[in-house]
């Protein structure tokens, strides 16, 4: 294998087009998903159905993850990348004409298929033009563009809300903003062209054999699942706290404080991140995360403000500009050249299983604890401080990992020994 077929020159024209789908994918992906959960709550949803929102969202999104990223090895990045796109941007553009929870709960299937398609075969794209000594610094690069571009968005959205009268039509001009954006995005996609990678022969749309192969991506899978299993648990109860307590201007301000936290610490980080161990990177970007459920408890409790909420928002965006660039690297490393799809789409199958996990039982208990104590302010308080244990202690699993080590396909080896014979 030469190495140009393994690591292929990332020319100006694809620099452009990766950064730009970065920009304006991250922003669409980011915005959509924050305001999904806040249109469901002024829609009067229930905290089962934003339950069965958030975690069927992360079910499809995530686990579906490892088949399209697989598929993508065999059929090329281009086409799921488009279908991903085009169908996210069409299926938002719908969701303001949804009043009723449920069917919301059904147009957030098809938002988050959609999704799956495009997530795994652009993160694929990315491996498929760097190697092991340069990807961290792309991918941290990829993740900085893409945050400056959701806060330019978030504050030119959030100023356009306010050309609605009434907080649906608020809510509707930010969702069909974000439906844009997908289009938009998709547009870009379009003059993409496929790296000269070699492609898997083998047209299987699920394999678990690298977790049977690779011990040291295996623990990664199973201390990514427990720690997304804690992450999952505010899911439900966050946007119910954001939306009590915020605007939808206020909390477009919310999240652009997270956005340039997380701007500020990839520019920190950039010139050494490729010399961080994955393992370091991780525990930093998860450890932090504590910080979110309590400062939305104390916002519960004492500071029922919005600018409070901007400081969690700010300690998360740090943290993911650690952990969303060690996460993919990590995956992307573990895998031969052949596999990246695959790999990626492995992590994220488990991630989905046990988000979709916590964010059902979350929701669900919440309802019944507030039926119980009959008061909705004491059942998120306690909700948040068992959250809160919960990320801090899953965080530590992190330091136990050993780094990536890539463990070629056995079948392959077989297949090729079989043509010899």
């Amino acid at each position: 294998m030469n190495e140009t077929n393994s690591h292929p020159h990332l020319n100006t024209r694809m620099k452009f087009l990766v950064y730009s789908i970065s920009a304006f994918g991250t922003a669409a992906r980011f915005i959509g998903r924050m305001f999904i959960e806040l249109y469901a709550v002024i829609i009067d949803s229930s905290s089962t159905a934003l339950a069965m929102i958030t975690a069927l969202r992360n079910l499809i999104q995530l686990a579906l993850q490892s088949s399209f990223g697989r598929i993508s090895d065999f059929l090329g990045r281009k086409i799921l990348i488009l279908i991903g796109l085009f169908g996210a941007g069409i299926s938002l553009a719908l969701f303001p004409l949804i009043h009723n929870q449920w069917v919301l709960v059904g147009g957030v299937v098809i938002f988050s298929i959609c999704f799956a398609c495009f997530s795994p075969a652009f993160t694929a794209l990315l491996g498929d033009l760097t190697d092991r000594k340069n990807r961290a610094g792309l991918l941290s690069l990829v993740t900085m563009v893409g945050a400056i571009a959701s806060f330019i968005g978030l504050i030119v959205i959030g100023e356009l809300s306010n050309l609605g009268e009434n907080e649906h039509l608020q809510y509707t001009i930010i969702l069909e903003a974000a439906a844009g954006l997908f289009i938009i995005t998709g547009i870009f996609g379009v003059f993409l062209m496929d790296p000269p990678t070699e492609k898997l022969r083998e047209r299987s749309v699920l394999t678990l054999t690298p977790l049977k192969e690779n011990k040291n991506f295996r623990n990664f899978v199973i201390v990514g699942s427990l720690m997304g299993f804690a992450m999952s648990l505010g899911w439900p109860i966050f946007p119910q706290v954001r939306g009590t307590f915020a605007s939808a201007q206020e909390n477009t301000w919310i999240w652009a404080s997270f956005s340039i936290s997380m701007i500020l610490a990839l520019i920190i980080t950039k010139p050494f991140i490729d010399r961080v161990k994955r393992k370091w990177a991780l525990y930093i970007g998860r450890a932090v995360m504590f910080f979110v459920p309590l400062n939305l408890a104390i916002t519960v409790l004492w500071v029922p403000y919005w600018w409070h909420m901007a400081i969690g928002s700010a300690v998360s965006g740090f943290g993911n500009a650690f952990y969303m660039v060690a996460e993919s690297a990590y995956a992307l490393d573990s895998a031969s050249e052949k596999e990246k799809g695959t790999y990626t789409g492995l992590f994220y199958l488990f991630l989905g299983l046990a988000t979709f996990a916590g964010s059902l039982i979350s929701g669900i208990l919440a309802d019944v604890t507030t039926k119980i104590l009959g008061n909705w302010e004491q059942t998120m308080v306690i909700f948040l401080w068992i959250i809160t244990a919960f990320r801090f202690t899953s965080s530590l699993g992190f330091i136990l990992l050993k780094e990536p080590q890539v463990v070629e396909p056995v079948w392959e080896t077989v297949k090729i020994d079989k043509t010899k014979e």
